[in-house]
Protein backbone atom coordinates (compact mmCIF):
# COMPACT_ATOMS: atom_id res chain seq x y z
CA UNK A 1 0.00 0.00 0.00
CA UNK A 2 0.81 3.52 -0.83
CA UNK A 3 1.55 6.36 1.76
CA UNK A 4 -1.30 8.15 0.50
CA UNK A 5 -3.87 5.15 0.50
CA UNK A 6 -2.55 4.36 4.11
CA UNK A 7 -3.35 7.26 5.53
CA UNK A 8 -6.56 8.39 3.78
CA UNK A 9 -7.66 4.76 4.62
CA UNK A 10 -6.73 5.20 8.38
CA UNK A 11 -8.69 8.52 8.05
CA UNK A 12 -11.91 6.74 6.84
CA UNK A 13 -12.02 4.20 9.17
CA UNK A 14 -13.57 6.45 11.56
CA UNK A 15 -15.86 7.22 9.14
CA UNK A 16 -16.67 3.75 8.61
CA UNK A 17 -17.31 3.09 12.18
CA UNK A 18 -19.70 5.75 12.25
CA UNK A 19 -21.63 4.65 9.04
CA UNK A 20 -23.69 1.88 11.18
CA UNK A 21 -23.56 -0.59 7.71
CA UNK A 22 -22.89 -4.08 9.22
CA UNK A 23 -19.90 -5.84 7.57
CA UNK A 24 -22.29 -8.37 5.72
CA UNK A 25 -20.92 -10.34 2.71
CA UNK A 26 -21.41 -7.07 0.49
CA UNK A 27 -18.17 -8.08 -1.80
CA UNK A 28 -18.19 -7.14 -5.80
CA UNK A 29 -15.74 -9.83 -5.81
CA UNK A 30 -13.50 -8.41 -8.69
CA UNK A 31 -10.37 -7.61 -7.64
CA UNK A 32 -9.65 -10.44 -4.91
CA UNK A 33 -11.62 -12.95 -6.74
CA UNK A 34 -10.67 -13.46 -10.32
CA UNK A 35 -11.03 -15.69 -12.55
CA UNK A 36 -7.34 -16.83 -13.53
CA UNK A 37 -4.48 -15.45 -11.71
CA UNK A 38 -2.53 -15.33 -15.13
CA UNK A 39 -5.13 -13.70 -16.87
CA UNK A 40 -5.23 -9.51 -17.70
CA UNK A 41 -7.44 -7.14 -17.38
CA UNK A 42 -8.16 -4.32 -19.91
CA UNK A 43 -11.02 -2.00 -20.23
CA UNK A 44 -11.50 1.54 -22.35
CA UNK A 45 -11.86 4.96 -20.45
CA UNK A 46 -12.62 8.09 -22.84
CA UNK A 47 -13.91 11.18 -23.60
CA UNK A 48 -16.64 11.44 -25.78
CA UNK A 49 -16.72 8.08 -27.13
CA UNK A 50 -19.08 5.09 -26.31
CA UNK A 51 -18.30 2.22 -29.16
CA UNK A 52 -15.19 0.54 -28.14
CA UNK A 53 -13.81 -3.10 -29.29
CA UNK A 54 -11.33 -4.56 -26.85
CA UNK A 55 -10.13 -7.81 -28.19
CA UNK A 56 -12.94 -9.29 -29.59
CA UNK A 57 -15.43 -7.88 -26.65
CA UNK A 58 -17.46 -5.15 -28.19
CA UNK A 59 -18.86 -2.40 -26.26
CA UNK A 60 -21.71 -0.27 -27.76
CA UNK A 61 -23.91 1.84 -24.75
CA UNK A 62 -20.74 3.26 -22.63
CA UNK A 63 -22.74 5.87 -22.07
CA UNK A 64 -19.89 6.83 -18.80
CA UNK A 65 -17.14 6.50 -21.14
CA UNK A 66 -15.91 3.68 -19.15
CA UNK A 67 -16.36 -0.15 -20.25
CA UNK A 68 -16.13 -3.22 -18.82
CA UNK A 69 -12.83 -5.15 -18.43
CA UNK A 70 -12.40 -7.49 -20.46
CA UNK A 71 -10.52 -11.15 -19.71
CA UNK A 72 -7.51 -11.42 -21.52
CA UNK A 73 -6.64 -15.11 -21.23
CA UNK A 74 -3.62 -15.24 -23.01
CA UNK A 75 -1.71 -11.75 -22.27
CA UNK A 76 0.36 -10.63 -25.18
CA UNK A 77 -0.74 -8.20 -28.27
CA UNK A 78 -4.40 -7.42 -28.64
CA UNK A 79 -6.25 -4.84 -30.49
CA UNK A 80 -8.25 -1.89 -29.14
CA UNK A 81 -10.52 -0.28 -31.24
CA UNK A 82 -11.59 3.09 -30.35
CA UNK A 83 -13.71 5.09 -32.77
CA UNK A 84 -12.01 4.87 -36.14
CA UNK A 85 -8.67 4.38 -34.47
CA UNK A 86 -7.19 1.06 -34.01
CA UNK A 87 -4.44 0.08 -32.03
CA UNK A 88 -2.13 -2.91 -31.34
CA UNK A 89 -0.80 -2.72 -27.43
CA UNK A 90 1.12 -5.41 -25.81
CA UNK A 91 -0.08 -6.72 -21.98
CA UNK A 92 1.53 -8.88 -19.40
CA UNK A 93 0.09 -11.43 -16.91
CA UNK A 94 -1.83 -10.91 -14.27
CA UNK A 95 -2.01 -7.12 -14.64
CA UNK A 96 -4.79 -4.40 -15.24
CA UNK A 97 -4.65 -2.02 -17.56
CA UNK A 98 -6.91 1.11 -19.18
CA UNK A 99 -6.53 2.22 -22.71
CA UNK A 100 -7.17 5.92 -21.97
CA UNK A 101 -8.69 8.38 -25.16
CA UNK A 102 -8.35 11.87 -24.01
CA UNK A 103 -10.57 14.77 -25.37
CA UNK A 104 -7.55 15.36 -28.52
CA UNK A 105 -8.92 11.84 -29.67
CA UNK A 106 -5.50 9.97 -28.45
CA UNK A 107 -5.11 7.20 -27.20
CA UNK A 108 -2.49 5.01 -24.17
CA UNK A 109 -2.60 1.84 -22.34
CA UNK A 110 -2.06 3.01 -18.56
CA UNK A 111 -1.10 -0.42 -16.14
CA UNK A 112 -3.22 0.25 -13.08
CA UNK A 113 -1.20 -0.02 -9.55
CA UNK A 114 -4.00 -1.84 -7.71
CA UNK A 115 -3.72 -2.60 -3.82
CA UNK A 116 -6.86 -3.74 -2.33
CA UNK A 117 -7.50 -6.50 0.21
CA UNK A 118 -10.72 -8.10 1.02
CA UNK A 119 -12.45 -4.98 3.30
CA UNK A 120 -11.78 -2.26 0.69
CA UNK A 121 -12.76 -0.88 -2.68
CA UNK A 122 -10.43 -0.01 -5.19
CA UNK A 123 -11.09 4.28 -6.48
CA UNK A 124 -9.41 4.69 -9.55
CA UNK A 125 -9.05 8.40 -10.43
CA UNK A 126 -8.89 9.52 -14.46
CA UNK A 127 -7.73 13.22 -15.04
CA UNK A 128 -9.29 13.44 -18.77
CA UNK A 129 -9.05 17.56 -19.06
CA UNK A 130 -7.27 20.22 -20.05
CA UNK A 131 -6.01 21.06 -16.04
CA UNK A 132 -2.19 20.26 -15.45
CA UNK A 133 -3.03 18.46 -12.23
CA UNK A 134 -5.86 17.54 -10.20
CA UNK A 135 -6.70 15.78 -6.79
CA UNK A 136 -9.03 13.68 -5.70
CA UNK A 137 -10.73 14.66 -2.33
CA UNK A 138 -12.88 13.22 0.46
CA UNK A 139 -15.08 15.99 2.78
CA UNK A 140 -15.87 13.57 5.05
CA UNK A 141 -12.49 13.18 6.08
CA UNK A 142 -11.06 16.36 4.96
CA UNK A 143 -7.95 14.81 3.26
CA UNK A 144 -6.71 14.32 -0.15
CA UNK A 145 -7.70 10.63 -1.78
CA UNK A 146 -5.27 10.71 -5.03
CA UNK A 147 -3.12 14.14 -5.71
CA UNK A 148 -1.42 15.55 -8.48
CA UNK A 149 -3.15 13.34 -11.46
CA UNK A 150 -1.87 14.88 -15.08
CA UNK A 151 -4.21 14.87 -17.69
CA UNK A 152 -4.51 11.98 -19.86
CA UNK A 153 -3.36 10.13 -16.77
CA UNK A 154 -4.49 8.30 -13.70
CA UNK A 155 -4.16 7.16 -10.14
CA UNK A 156 -5.60 4.77 -7.67
CA UNK A 157 -6.11 4.45 -3.66
CA UNK A 158 -7.98 1.40 -2.01
CA UNK A 159 -10.47 2.60 1.12
CA UNK A 160 -12.01 0.74 3.75
CA UNK A 161 -15.67 -0.79 2.65
CA UNK A 162 -18.42 -0.51 2.41
CA UNK A 163 -19.06 3.12 2.67
CA UNK A 164 -21.17 6.01 0.97
CA UNK A 165 -18.82 8.69 0.36
CA UNK A 166 -19.01 12.01 -1.27
CA UNK A 167 -16.08 13.02 -3.47
CA UNK A 168 -14.37 16.09 -5.01
CA UNK A 169 -12.36 17.26 -8.08
CA UNK A 170 -10.22 20.18 -6.46
CA UNK A 171 -7.04 22.21 -8.00
CA UNK A 172 -5.75 23.46 -4.93
CA UNK A 173 -8.29 24.52 -2.67
CA UNK A 174 -10.88 24.95 -6.13
CA UNK A 175 -13.36 22.84 -6.04
CA UNK A 176 -14.12 21.83 -10.00
CA UNK A 177 -16.61 19.12 -9.22
CA UNK A 178 -18.21 17.15 -7.13
CA UNK A 179 -19.35 13.76 -7.54
CA UNK A 180 -21.90 12.57 -4.44
CA UNK A 181 -23.01 9.56 -2.61
CA UNK A 182 -20.46 7.20 -4.37
CA UNK A 183 -21.22 3.41 -2.95
CA UNK A 184 -18.21 1.74 -2.33
CA UNK A 185 -18.18 -2.15 -2.07
CA UNK A 186 -15.55 -5.07 -0.70
CA UNK A 187 -13.38 -6.60 -3.25
CA UNK A 188 -14.71 -4.08 -6.13
CA UNK A 189 -14.19 -0.44 -7.51
CA UNK A 190 -15.36 2.31 -9.04
CA UNK A 191 -13.69 4.22 -12.03
CA UNK A 192 -14.09 8.01 -11.60
CA UNK A 193 -13.25 10.52 -14.34
CA UNK A 194 -12.53 14.21 -14.44
CA UNK A 195 -13.34 15.88 -17.69
CA UNK A 196 -13.67 18.83 -19.78
CA UNK A 197 -11.65 21.76 -21.04
CA UNK A 198 -11.69 25.93 -20.82
CA UNK A 199 -13.33 25.43 -17.44
CA UNK A 200 -16.15 23.72 -18.61
CA UNK A 201 -15.83 20.76 -16.62
CA UNK A 202 -17.64 17.25 -14.77
CA UNK A 203 -16.91 14.41 -12.95
CA UNK A 204 -18.78 11.10 -14.09
CA UNK A 205 -18.69 7.43 -12.22
CA UNK A 206 -18.70 4.00 -13.38
CA UNK A 207 -18.42 0.51 -11.18
CA UNK A 208 -15.23 -0.94 -12.18
CA UNK A 209 -16.79 -4.06 -13.57
CA UNK A 210 -15.85 -7.31 -15.78
CA UNK A 211 -17.30 -7.21 -18.94
CA UNK A 212 -20.10 -10.21 -19.96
Amino acid sequence: MTKTSAWISAALMLLAGASGLPALAQDGGLYENVPDPNASFVRVVAVNLTRAVVDTTSFDQMTSGVSGYVVVNQPGEITIVTGLDESTVTIDAGKYYSFVVGADGKGALLPEEIVSSPAQAVVSFFNLSDKPSVDLFVPAAKAVAVKGVAPDAAASVALKAPLTLDFEVRDGDTVLASLPAVNLERRAGVAIVFRGTGGSYDVVMAPSTLAR
